[in-house]
């Protein structure tokens, strides 16, 4: 027998009967700095062997064993290794990255699943050996709020002991993404879906006095709207709560919900990103919110179902047909990018509202948000142009912040195909001028922040990526074009599509994003 010294150990040890009981002794040992506990097993010690009344030697199982056969883990406290939350990939599973602890025994062991299985978040290695040696514990990244662990059967000289072994893994903190947390109801009535994931359990709390609002829930999917029309000559608001539970029933967060007093609202729900460009679209019941709001992009000459059919009539305007330009304007999840650069200008024109009647005079509002880069760079291309295509003429403009907005009509004609598009696998024909002009410029904070914004959904609310405008004369031909470039340095030539005068553009780039268009009757 082993004397051991210094700090408390548990033991697990045979007994004779084989009937798997543990028993707890409390020794000590010297050489070795941290001993894990497991109450309830027999220590191992000379003066224990020749103490303990009916304990005896297992012996009798493996002939080779000296003493009597013993298991145990340094470091495992009580039976339990704990491991860090963060994990390993499972790509990073080598043999030397898991956490290793040492095994102190005198006898074969095994180590098996209390399931049958190893859990696919972790593994053991070696699940099996024949006295001391090394085990090394591996774990993905646990995105729970709450501890999981994994047992394990413990099998000491052909004798399986009562208590078993547990790794056990800290938490996250608790996370939830939206993929809205701000929507906007058409007057008429219309649904939006807003994806919800979260690493803990909760629940949805609708607005009680808001009797116009359902709100259905389809697992991590909510589907938020009303069928019944606003006639009540102002927006209304209702807000709808997620809520987590139990130990996190204090955990709030609220979703806005406006039903419109407009004549024609978009938030580009319907237009949502493809994980590549030759896949269909996300599958929006299982979309991850921040892997969607990423470098995925179609565009919009590209689309496919369902976005392509769902699309009320936005149009592009192609680069010149000898670079191979399409219409630099791609779907992301919930909105637009327009992908400039300094030879072709990102650009869409909007739907023609077929409900006006006879001319009217609006304001017509959108968000127009900066590019940023993955490493949190802001695009300097901040300039923007919008145009009328067709009836009407800008009376006033609005930016907020340091964000600002000029009328520019009678200064500067945008060369432009009328039908606000082009055939497929064409460029562009000028054929009209568009006149009627305003540019804008967007203020420092009107960017994408991807440190504190990581899903993309805090920067609309910012007043600086909103701008609007007053339109006189609008009527069911209207359209309005949105150029994302310092658009008085465009050029179209007949046949030869729309590109940006060669050496002109102040930018090399000028993404931008796009959402949220709204046209209110005066």
């Amino acid at each position: 027998m082993v004397e051991l010294q210094g700090y408390q150990r548990y033991i697990y040890r045979c007994t004779p009967a084989k009937v798997n009981p543990l028993i707890a002794h409390t020794t000590t040992i010297m050489k070795l700095r941290h001993i894990f506990r497991f109450p309830g097993m027999l220590a191992i010690s000379a003066l224990i062997a020749g103490m303990a009344t009916g304990v005896t030697s297992c012996k009798e199982d493996d002939e080779s064993i000296s003493g009597e056969p013993y298991f145990y883990i340094e470091g495992a406290e009580d039976g339990v290794v704990h491991m860090d939350v963060k994990g390993l990939a499972q790509d990073k599973w080598a043999f030397g990255a898991g956490d290793h602890y040492v095994v102190r025994s005198n006898c074969p062991w095994k180590i098996i699943p209390i399931d049958g299985e190893m859990p696919e978040w972790m593994k053991i290695y070696p699940l099996e050996g024949n006295g001391e040696g090394i085990l090394r514990f591996y774990a993905v990244s646990n995105p729970m709020a709450q501890i999981r662990s994994a047992e394990f059967r413990v099998i000491i000289n052909g004798i399986e002991m009562d208590r078993h072994l547990v790794l056990s893994q800290n938490p996250s903190g608790p996370v939830l993404t939206l993929t809205a947390d701000n929507l906007m109801l058409q007057q008429s009535g219309s649904f939006s879906d807003v994806i919800v994931t979260a690493n803990y359990d909760w629940e949805v709390v609708p607005d009680q006095t808001a009797t116009w609002l359902s709100v259905e829930r389809n697992e991590n999917k909510l589907t938020i709207g009303t069928d019944e029309p606003n006639h009540s000559g102002a927006e209304r608001t209702a807000t709808v709560i997620i809520r987590g539970t139990g130990e996190n029933a204090t955990i709030t967060t609220p979703i806005t919900v406006t039903q419109l007093d407009a004549i024609f609202f978009d938030d580009f729900g319907w237009c949502f990103t493809p994980m590549n460009t030759t896949a269909d679209f996300c599958d929006e019941p299982n979309l991850d919110a921040v892997v969607c709001w990423g470098d995925q992009n179609l565009r919009i000459d590209k689309w496919i179902d369902p976005v392509k059919s769902a699309n009320p009539g936005w149009t592009g305007v192609r680069g010149t047909k000898n670079k191979s330009a399409g219409p630099y304007t791609y779907s992301r999840h919930n909105y637009i990018l327009f992908g400039t650069s300094n030879k072709c200008a990102g650009n869409i024109c909007s739907p023609a509202i077929a409900s006006i009647e006879g001319a009217i005079n609006a304001t017509v509002s959108w968000s127009m948000a900066g590019f940023t880069s993955a490493k949190n760079a802001k695009e300097k291309g901040n300039e923007f142009w919008v145009s009328i295509l067709g009836p009407g003429r800008i009376t006033e403009v609005t930016a907020n912040g340091s964000s600002t907005a000029e009328i520019v009509t009678g200064l500067c004609t945008i060369p432009y195909n009328s039908t606000g598009n082009t055939p497929e696998g064409k460029a562009g024909v000028h054929d009209i001028d568009l006149t009627e002009a305003a540019r804008f410029y967007i203020g420092k904070d009107g960017y994408f922040d991807v440190d504190t914004d990581p899903t993309g959904l805090e920067v609309w609310k910012n007043p600086e990526s909103m701008f609007s405008m007053k339109v006189d004369g609008m009527t069911a031909e209207t359209r309005i074009v949105f150029i994302a470039c310092d658009a008085d340095n465009l050029t179209m030539e007949t046949g030869e599509g729309w590109d940006v005068r060669e050496g002109n553009s102040k930018y090399k780039s000028n993404r931008k994003l796009f959402d949220n268009f709204k046209v209110v009757e005066n």
